[in-house]
């Protein structure tokens, strides 16, 4: 680098005291930007509305993996004991194949019914359930109960509540 006489070099442009102000400005900018990227997990909710979509089993998902003790699913008119929708069909699989109970029952009447309603078993037997198995997505079903609560004169599902269920532990083998 050529010099010219009577030219000084600076190594910087700002003069020296707002050097500090500088650095204070950087250090808060860095700290502002890490806090924004640090998301805080939203808790689970104890109360879903089921919509035929990934989101639903995301949100379902969350709430089960989370040990909740009990999960209502809010669905709508459309849903009903013989028209059950594979998205809900496949959780209510999961739940049957760990050997939990799935029950259909009225909401005007506390009788509770075995999940032999032709119906219910008809619109269970439809789903795809090779992916179920594939899936880790209905894991947690695993660990619940499940309870559909509908309207017993047009047979429209109002609810299903997921209960927590014991977990089952092995039991030892007897020592001779």
């Amino acid at each position: 680098m050529r010099r010219t006489p009577g030219v000084r070099l600076s190594t910087s442009a700002l003069p020296i005291d707002a050097m500090p102000r500088l650095r204070l400005f950087a250090v808060l900018l860095l700290a502002l930007t890490v806090c924004a990227c640090a998301s805080v997990p939203k808790p689970p909710k104890s109360q879903i509305a089921f919509i035929d979509s990934r989101i639903f089993d995301e949100e379902l998902t969350d709430a089960l993996t989370a040990g909740l003790p009990e999960v209502t699913v809010e669905t709508d008119a459309s849903v009903t004991l013989g028209h059950i929708p594979e998205r809900m069909d496949k959780w209510l699989y999961a739940v049957r194949e760990a050997d939990n109970p799935v029950v259909a029952r009225p909401t005007q009447e506390p009788l509770v019914r075995s999940i032999g309603l032709v119906a219910l078993l008809q619109a269970i037997a439809t789903g795809t359930y090779e992916f179920l198995r594939e899936s880790m997505t209905y894991y947690p079903a695993r660990n619940y109960q499940a309870t559909v609560l509908y309207d017993k004169p047009t047979g429209r599902v109002e609810r299903v509540v997921f209960t927590a269920v014991a977990s089952k532990t092995a039991t030892p083998t007897p020592k001779p």
